[in-house]
């Protein structure tokens, strides 16, 4: 009977340490330098009018701002893409930072 008591209060000493002196990790945010960027619109070319919606132009240059105009619409689905990659890395730092404060707390003696 001794020995179980013994047993368990080595068992129950030993977690007691693992968090007294555990260390505490502190997450990193994410790099400034993977937050995305927002593509830039193409310029309306000088020979539309876009009050009346009319224009003057040759049919090269419709068909290139249409060109650049339909690459711009893929370029903000990909931007969605990473926007939504890059709140979840800012989530997941949010989470690391609440555990990493709650490990600081535990390990605090008072």
């Amino acid at each position: 009977m001794k020995t179980r008591i013994l047993i368990k209060f080595f068992v129950i000493y030993s977690f007691s340490l693992t968090f007294a002196n555990s260390f505490c990790y502190a997450p990193s945010a994410p790099s400034i330098w993977s937050k995305p960027t927002k593509p830039t619109k193409p310029f309306v070319p000088f020979c539309v009018n876009e009050f009346s919606n009319t224009h003057t132009c040759d049919e090269w240059t419709i068909n290139s701002y249409n060109s650049e105009v339909n690459y711009y619409n893929s370029q903000l689905q990909s931007y969605s893409y990473e926007i939504d990659d890059y709140i979840r890395k800012l989530q997941n730092y949010v989470n690391d930072a609440q555990d990493y404060a709650n490990c600081e707390i535990r390990s605090l003696d008072y």
